[in-house]
């Protein structure tokens, strides 16, 4: 984080009440690598995210055995069909574990909207109140 991301931070502190900097203390924090990898699994796309998740070893197993088997031949061209069927199943475990990356930043981004939206909410309601008063 720069310099200048953790001055606009001590900022929107500052602007701040008490009771809001409580809650949103308990959310400041990101949640641990651990955390966010568990939590692509949940949500309307959980169940994508775990087929993803047993796709890449076996693809990656199948790059493992794909590439062994380029390495014994002794034939050029049947080396190089192992080969490309390597570099295949290389490109694929790669695509997917972006997909997989991806969705964890888009969690992230989310986490972010929503802290946004619920500070929004309670400035609203904190003018709605003073306005009444």
């Amino acid at each position: 984080m720069s310099h200048a991301d953790k001055d606009l931070d001590e900022l929107i502190s500052e602007a701040l009440d008490d009771e809001d900097r409580k809650l949103l203390g308990r959310y400041a924090e990101p949640p641990g690598f651990f955390a966010q990898i568990f939590s692509i699994f949940s949500g309307s796309l959980g169940w994508v995210m775990a087929a993803v998740m047993v796709m890449v070893p076996i693809f990656f197993g199948l790059m493992l055995w794909t590439g062994w088997k380029f390495f014994q031949q002794a034939d050029v061209i049947l080396a190089m069909r192992w080969g490309l069927g390597s570099l295949a199943c290389l490109q694929i475990v790669l695509f997917l574990r972006g997909i997989l990356f991806q969705q964890i930043m888009t969690n992230q981004v989310l986490r972010e909207v929503k802290r946004m939206e619920l500070q929004m909410l309670r400035a609203q309601h904190r003018d709605q109140v003073e306005a009444k008063s």
